[in-house]
């Protein structure tokens, strides 16, 4: 009997302590951030904690902020910087609050670029997903002076800025570039080209599409996808016919005839259908500006990641060799045109909401695996800049709580039914998409451009 009862304490022992094992040393805090942060002067500089800390943590694990950087102030979940000084230094310290021990120490140097400066013109171009398609860009780049002369290369009309373009694409995650588009309500993809002398046009019924919303563009009468994915391609529908045929075809261009589920090639007489495994298909940057007629970006930016990984399982299975190749291979198919234009890797939000969001979205899921993201492009792409290619930190500008919309509607707000009380619930909408903090998200890329800008060569 006392056998069995020494077993079983020692068992008890043994589980009690594996499981405080386990759990102390199963997670490890981290933070991340890439060697230089691009700030621009005279403007408030927000580093925000969360999106570059592995898990938040306030309670256990706090970042502290120090350096010979100019801190307007430096608070428990942000600090900002409104007159960055030129190679001053951001020191962060992750700090176990349990022994107050330092687990990390990093630190990143400020590069600064001066608004409203710059003689001629300087081309940029950002392709991206929603948070491009809704211009994140529009206040720092195209309406505070803050980038004089730019001209944004694209299809994809900025709203409220005429001959301002984009090339985002709600939704999209970088394999999504890597594909055909042929669905009726499929953003068109002209980056993704058969290989040789032929031409990728789209599809006939997106294009027809096209044109229906372009004479009658009220989103009422369309449904959600119809309209969103079609709405920035009006300014280039007059390239197309009312069945979505292209106008005064070249021999070798191609397209997809939905009707006949088949693709379409112009032989220079008339169009005729041909077998899609007789083309071989790639990312092909340079074919799509010359196929559109679009100039050279000296600075192309990429804006994606978060529709590809936020839901994509659990932070600790996540693969990113598949997007790390693909990265790669759009990084040289622009180099192969702009041998010495600057790439830019925008670091993507990794501050998704709260919990308490109209969607329901698993938040602290999402901001985990939008967290081993970051890491990942910094792992990755930092420290390659004799290759042209720089990372932007968008992702540190973002406010989780007020980042994002809040709502009114007493169905989600109301603490519970016959509440008669004054207090509401803070519940987000639009996740993950931080509107509000949009005019800010820009600033970094604002300085990016002004400290590089260059004359044109193209």
């Amino acid at each position: 009997m006392k056998k069995l009862l020494f077993i079983f304490l020692v068992s008890f022992i043994a589980l009690n302590s594996f499981g405080q094992n386990s759990s102390q040393i199963g997670f490890v805090n981290d933070i991340c951030l890439p060697k230089k942060l691009y700030m621009l002067e005279g403007v408030q500089n927000d580093i925000f904690v969360q999106p570059l800390i592995k898990r938040w943590r306030p309670d256990n694990d706090v970042v502290r902020f120090s350096g010979t950087a100019n801190y307007s102030r430096k608070l428990q979940e942000v600090a900002s910087i409104i007159q960055p000084e030129d190679s001053s230094i951001v020191t962060l310290n992750l700090i176990n609050t349990d022994e107050f021990e330092t687990v990390k120490s990093l630190s990143a140097e400020v590069l600064t670029g001066k608004p409203g400066v710059g003689n001629g013109t300087i081309k940029v171009s950002v392709i991206g997903d929603s948070f491009t398609q809704g211009a994140f860009f529009k206040s720092a780049l195209l309406e505070n002076n803050y980038v004089p002369g730019i001209k944004m290369i694209g299809l994809c009309e900025v709203k409220g800025h005429p001959g301002q373009f984009h090339e985002g694409r709600g939704g999209w995650t970088l394999s999504r570039y890597f594909s055909i588009s042929k669905d009726r309500t499929q953003h068109y993809n002209g980056f993704w080209q058969p290989d040789g002398k032929y031409r990728y046009w789209g599809s006939t019924a997106y294009w027809k599409l096209v044109k229906e919303v372009s004479v009658s563009p009220n989103p009422q009468k369309w449904q959600f996808m119809e309209y969103y994915s079609t709405i920035h391609f009006i300014g280039v529908s007059s390239e197309f016919d009312a069945l979505g045929l292209k106008l005064d075809p070249r021999e070798n261009d191609l397209m997809y005839d939905n009707e006949a589920e088949s693709f379409i090639c112009f032989d220079g007489i008339k169009w005729k259908r041909v077998e899609s495994k007789d083309f071989e298909w790639s990312f092909n940057y340079h074919k799509y500006l010359d196929m559109w007629k679009l100039e050279y970006p000296e600075i192309l930016a990429e804006f994606l990641g978060l529709n590809d990984f936020r839901n994509a399982g659990l932070p600790g299975n996540l693969n990113f060799k598949h997007w790390n190749d693909q990265m790669e291979q759009m990084i040289a198919s622009y180099h192969s045109v702009v041998p010495n234009g600057k790439f830019v890797l925008m670091i993507p939000s990794s501050s998704c909401g709260i919990l308490d969001n109209k969607s329901g979205d698993f938040t602290l899921l999402q901001n985990a695996n939008m967290w081993e993201l970051r890491r990942n492009i910094i792992e990755k792409f930092d420290n390659r800049t004799d290759e042209n290619i720089y990372i932007v930190d968008a992702g540190i500008a973002i406010d989780n709580y007020y980042g994002t919309q809040f709502l009114n509607d007493s169905t989600y707000t109301l603490p519970y039914a016959g509440f008669e009380g004054d207090d509401r619930l803070k519940v987000q909408s639009g996740n993950p998409h931080p509107y509000p903090n949009y005019p800010t998200m820009g600033i970094s890329l604002a300085a990016f451009i002004q400290r590089y800008r260059m004359k044109s060569k193209n």
